[in-house]
């Protein structure tokens, strides 16, 4: 008894361990599933800033572009040549946006501002690069000379006229909407860029990365495959971040498309805030993840301790009623009630899933009993009972059902093809099995196979089917198999 005992608490402590070991990689696998949800929180937290203030800019910058097509339909069905109602509405457009000029000129060149004076675009080439390109709605001019300012001048086409609305909205209007109030504790830059790298606006601060006019001519060769990668993003108007270095300063750089021309808003962050706000979501998680993990050891434990009380007073009683009820005693299969009753329960519980069922049918063993006695025969059941059992897994289902008629029954079949092979190993197997310690007796069997679910989708009905395809074995010379729907013919 005690050696039986020490062996259910090997039994117990066995699985605990390996639980335990499972655990413990599950752990770590999590921990590093953690980590990588921190970087990608902080990056979506990051990125979901950027869209905000790309967002804003471009509200800014489609509704000037809103209202000047507004305006010119005015002009084109209206006031063409009506100079005062073009100056009114000009007046409107400066007056209602965040515009710092407004001017109009039509296709000879005579140009008028918001305020009615006369504009003269003489060494200008605005209209000249518009007309060039018809997709193109904005220019960034750095040193602006009408209005004596860096600005972004909208074009408007007047289709009547063959003339533009030119709006120049102010850099310093774009300065203001997009300062950051402390999102990354100074730590960050933003900048708007094209996807050149030309910087067409960056707040008032020292970084390398803002050196000179192009921003990607400041970083370092090293990084240069990422960062043609993320130009590559961003031509397809795509937002992300990627981790870059120029000079001395590592920073992870978030873009997003503003939604006009090929510009993008650029936020670039010192890495180790970065890293500090990826350090402080793992932390979080992980002493979560701690306390869950040992409440669960204690609560595993608590609960083993209690199943193995259970276990030592009914062990005993339980295998052997269990031996008993389904074992047969010559093979030590599993016999006819045991058999059947476990291929029932699997029918009811999995009745989508391929099965296969085998009935088995010893040839001509009445003959084998008459002639080299019943001992003999019974060797001949209890080899078959040993040996059968290595062809298939511990999952399947085996059993002696009659004098000499077995059952086997294969349990989730992934696909056709299985069945077939299943099928041919089985048949392999009978025809090299042998029997006898010093003369070698061949015994052969009639195999009947019928498929779960479409050859029967019950135990009788599937039973029916095998043992059908056992008489079509047999009327074909018997030592071999044979399917109910012929399919090993087909």
């Amino acid at each position: 008894m005690k050696e039986d005992h020490g062996n259910l608490m090997f039994q117990w402590l066995l699985p605990f361990a390996i639980a335990v070991i499972v655990v413990l990689i599950m752990f770590f696998n999590f921990s590093l599933k953690i980590k990588k949800e921190a970087v990608e929180t902080v990056e979506d937290k990051f990125e979901e800033v950027a869209e905000k203030y790309a967002l804003k800019v471009n509200g800014d910058l489609q509704g000037i572009c809103l209202v000047g097509e507004t305006s010119a339909q005015v002009i084109s069905q209206r006031s063409p040549s009506n100079e005062g109602i073009i100056q009114l509405l000009l007046e409107s457009i400066a007056e209602s946006t965040e515009v710092c000029e407004a001017i109009y000129c039509d296709k000879d060149g005579n140009a008028i501002d918001h305020q009615g004076n006369r504009v003269d675009f003489e060494g200008n080439n605005y209209i000249e690069k518009l007309e060039k390109d018809p997709d193109l709605n904005y220019l960034f001019e750095k040193e602006e000379a009408i209005t004596g300012a860096a600005s972004i001048i909208i074009g408007v086409p007047v289709e009547e006229t063959e003339g533009y609305l030119l709006l120049f909205y102010p850099l310093k209007r774009l300065k203001s909407i997009t300062e950051m109030s402390g999102e990354f504790n100074d730590s960050a830059f933003l900048s708007i860029i094209n996807v050149e790298g030309d910087i067409f606006q960056a707040e008032d601060r020292a970084s390398s990365f803002l050196k000179g006019s192009n921003i990607w001519a400041n970083v370092d060769k090293e990084y240069q495959n990422d960062t043609s990668k993320a130009r590559v993003r961003m031509q397809n108007n795509k937002t992300g971040s990627f981790i870059t270095m120029a000079g001395e300063e590592i920073r992870t750089l978030v873009y997003t498309p503003i939604g006009v021309e090929d510009w993008v808003l650029l936020i670039g962050i010192d890495q180790s805030y970065v890293e500090f706000r990826q350090e402080a979501i793992f932390s979080k998680s992980i002493r979560r993840l701690y306390q869950l993990l040992g409440v669960t050891f204690l609560f595993v434990a608590l609960i083993a301790a209690v199943n193995y009380v259970g276990k030592i007073r009914n062990a005993e009683r339980n295998k052997t009623l269990q031996e008993k009820a389904d074992t047969d005693l010559l093979t030590g299969l599993n016999n006819k009630l045991a058999t059947e009753r476990k291929i029932k329960e699997y029918m009811a519980q999995n009745q989508d899933k391929l099965g296969m069922l085998f009935v088995i049918d010893i040839d001509n063993f009445k003959k084998i009993n008459d002639t080299m006695g019943h001992a003999f025969g019974d060797e001949v059941l209890r080899s078959l009972g040993k040996q059968i059992g290595v062809n298939f897994r511990v999952t399947d289902i085996i059993g002696r059902v009659g004098g000499d008629e077995f059952m086997v029954f294969l349990k989730d079949l992934q696909k056709d093809e299985i069945v077939l092979r299943e099928a041919k190993k089985l048949e392999y197997f009978f025809k090299h099995f042998e029997v006898g310690e010093y003369v070698k007796y061949s015994a052969t069997a009639s195999i009947g196979a019928a498929v779960f679910p479409a050859d029967g989708n019950d135990f009788e009905s599937l039973y029916k089917s095998a043992d059908q395809a056992v008489y079509k074995a047999k009327k074909r010379g018997k030592n071999q198999v044979a399917f109910f729907d012929d399919r090993d013919r087909k």
